[in-house]
């Protein structure tokens, strides 16, 4: 049997053993209703107490609010000011911008017009040439093209009309007519390279007017080595290379005495010749000229013959494709040197080689190559008695 508790001998032991029994015992009526009413007075404390203890919870909470509050707007107002900060800056960009672009232009404009005015400088031949040279750039600008190819051709009728040689053309003349086709060449548009081959329209007529053979001839061959030379490499297939050549292919048939032939010619004998006369005009330069970019053309004519149709040429074609085979046989070694990779590179400077655009080409053509027959060696040089 478990001990009872030891009896209260207190009001206070009874209390707070919460022993009624005892409670009443000790205390008389008079000191619990003393003690009720001092509890009452306790419990009412308590409550008021819990109430201002509320309110302050209720304040506190009221206060945090308010404070998220404003931190969720100064949020939302800094993001609005970085919003149009951002926008303003957009604006203030694009306008500089267009600012910029019209200066830019505007400067195109004047460079442009300064140039043509070298470009027809009637007495000083020598400021022609560096006006048509300046003029390549603008040859280049598909916003100038227009302009920049109509004035040359015109340019190219001028110097054609102040050629005072009695047969072909004078020195300076000569100069000007090869600057003058150059420029027109400058570009890397097929398109614009078959504008500038229907120019040889002005040529023709000027053999109507004066009946100089030896002069068309020569302005002829430079129309060929330039622009046919160019397209071979801005070309990307034979239908756009067709469309160059063909107005060249067109003046040798109605006159063929421009290109060393007797009437009557057909499309294949034209072509083949027109061939054969960049090919000639290639070898020369290449001769004088350590920059000349005409090898990297014979690589490119390959290219459009045999790999862009697959090796399914027209009897035109494949007579005119002939003539420039052997010379890309010349030349291809070099190619295939400039290709092989640096001893001790790494694999990707070795891939980025093969992977150039250069090296992709000579990757294209080596097969066609290959089934060409070795050129014979140059002869050897006499010694000198």
């Amino acid at each position: 049997m478990e001990p009872s508790p030891p009896p209260s001998t207190t009001i206070g032991n009874a209390l707070s053993q919460e022993d009624p029994v005892a409670l009443a015992n000790l205390a008389t009526s008079e000191e619990l209703e003393r003690l009720r009413l001092a509890e009452e007075i306790f419990e009412r404390k308590y409550q008021r107490q819990k109430r201002t203890s509320r309110i302050a919870s209720m304040s506190q909470l009221v206060v945090t609010i308010v404070a998220m509050g404003g931190l969720l707007v100064n949020a939302i107002q800094s993001y609005f000011n970085n919003e149009k900060q951002q926008a303003q800056s957009k604006r203030d960009q694009e306008r500089w911008d267009k600012e910029f672009l019209r200066a830019q232009q505007a400067d195109k404009y004047r460079a442009f017009f300064e140039t043509s005015a070298l470009a027809t400088d009637p007495a000083n031949s020598d400021k022609r040439l560096v006006g048509y040279a300046l003029l390549e750039e603008f040859v280049e600008d598909r916003d100038y093209n227009t302009k920049a190819t109509l004035m040359l051709e015109e340019s190219l009728d001028q110097e054609l009309r102040g050629n005072t040689a009695e047969v072909g053309l004078d020195e300076s003349h000569r100069n000007s007519i090869a600057a003058i086709l150059s420029a027109l060449a400058h570009t890397d548009d097929c398109r614009a390279l078959e504008k500038a081959a229907r120019s040889i329209a002005k040529v023709g007529r000027r053999h109507a007017k004066v009946g100089d053979i030896q002069e068309v001839k020569e302005v002829f061959d430079i129309y060929v080595w330039r622009l046919l030379g160019r397209a071979s490499v801005v070309c990307s297939d034979m239908k756009e290379f067709h469309a160059v050549r063909k107005p060249l292919r067109e003046t040798v048939m109605r006159l063929p005495a421009i290109a060393d032939l007797q009437p009557p010619v057909n499309q294949i004998h034209a072509s083949q010749r027109i061939s054969q006369i960049l090919r000639d005009r290639c070898e020369d330069d290449m001769t004088v000229n350590g920059a000349s970019d005409c090898a990297e053309a014979y690589l490119h004519h390959v290219h459009l013959c045999y790999v862009t149709t697959k090796g399914k040429l027209t009897p035109e074609d494949a007579s005119a494709c002939e003539v420039i085979l052997p010379v890309a046989k010349a030349v291809y070694p070099r190619f295939v040197k400039l290709c092989e990779p640096v001893p001790d590179a790494d694999e990707k400077e070795a891939k980025e080689k093969r992977e150039s655009p250069q090296c992709k080409l000579v990757a294209s053509i080596a097969s066609t190559l290959a089934k060409v027959p070795e050129p014979p060696p140059p002869p050897e040089p006499k010694p000198i008695p």
